[in-house]
């Protein structure tokens, strides 16, 4: 068999917005709830550092797709877990999910909730430049979402997370051998400052890595992905909608201004987001801020100047000049 619709890729480095974009996502009737599925991401990565070939991977990536379909249209696996961000309990689409768990399992049901939902939505983890097996596998039924935030703002979320890496039951990060140490997959150039970094220049790496391989990524147009630049979504979200719209095949959403609304969007300031557990847990910043953002961005500025290495942090201020060049300035 093979998966007969499409694949949309909620995809970026954590702490860019992802979780809110997982909820736009979700607001579309043509989308599946948006879920985790590592498989996809093991396939994709392992392909990527050349440890799976082509054709075998691309087996592999057809047959999660078709399974991960069919499990969908019947409701198997669904996540019941209310706190958890890929529960269906908060998924637009709730009540038809949990109808189904209770239908029997007929080749009408399945082909039926297949029809109406022909996009099948993940949410992956900085998945980025490895991403290149799904759309040549996929072709023009592929489709992403890419989330992107200036590097900056991503530090206390990822001097937070880095201990997690290869510690906690929750993390489910690839690692590869460096002389007789584990690394992240993702670290594919800094291995051995990596390994002699502290635990806050560990965490500016890896936003130097990841964004760097985003950037790298950006120099091909692609007309099925849309970038999602956290500080102008948050202030404007029209236009970014409007595009999504135009490029993905989704469809319209007669919700979306609710969701929108209820993620705080659009805002006055980029700090003043909703309180949520994943965003205190993973220290993502004061939610509101006493400065204006020209003056909260300096701030930030210089508390990374002040913490980092002078070797780390001019790749740091590097891919700042690199964001504002793509993206421009919010302030």
């Amino acid at each position: 068999m093979t998966y007969p619709g499409n694949i949309l890729l909620i995809d970026g480095i954590s702490g860019s917005g992802k979780t809110m974009i997982t909820r736009l996502a979700d607001a579309y009737t043509t989308t599946t709830s948006p879920a985790f599925n590592y498989s996809l991401e093991y396939t994709s990565i392992l392909h990527s550092l050349e440890k799976l070939d082509t054709s075998t991977a691309q087996v592999l990536l057809k047959l999660n797709m078709d399974q991960r379909r069919y499990d969908g249209s019947i409701s198997r696996e669904v996540n019941l877990r209310p706190s958890d961000l890929s529960s269906v309990l908060k998924s637009s689409k709730r009540n038809e999910y949990l109808l189904s768990l209770l239908k029997n399992d007929s080749p009408d049901t399945s082909a039926e909730k297949m029809r109406l939902h022909p996009n099948l939505c993940f949410v992956t983890h900085q998945l980025n430049g490895a991403t290149k097996l799904i759309e040549d596998t996929f072709l023009d039924k592929y489709f992403e979402l890419l989330c992107v935030r200036h590097p900056y703002y991503l530090l206390s979320h990822w001097e937070s997370y880095v201990p997690l890496l290869g510690n906690s039951p929750r993390d489910f990060t690839l690692w590869v051998d460096f002389s007789g140490n584990n690394v992240p997959w993702f670290i594919q150039r800094n291995m051995n400052l990596y390994l002699n970094s502290d635990q806050v220049n560990r965490a500016a790496l890896c936003v130097v890595e990841i964004l760097q391989q985003t950037f790298q990524k950006l120099t091909v147009n692609d007309s099925r992905r849309v970038v999602i630049p956290f500080e102008r979504f948050v202030l404007q979200p029209r236009q970014i909608v409007a595009e999504i719209e135009e490029k993905l095949p989704v469809g319209k959403s007669s919700s979306m201004s609710n969701i929108l609304k209820k993620e705080k969007v659009p805002r006055q300031h980029i700090n003043s987001g909703r309180n949520l557990p994943i965003y205190r847990r993973y220290a993502s910043g004061a939610l509101n801020s006493i400065s204006d953002m020209r003056n909260d961005f300096k701030e930030k500025e210089l508390a990374a100047q002040e913490r980092l290495s002078p070797e780390i942090f001019n790749d740091l201020r590097q891919l700042s000049d690199r964001y504002f060049k793509e993206f421009g300035e919010w302030f």
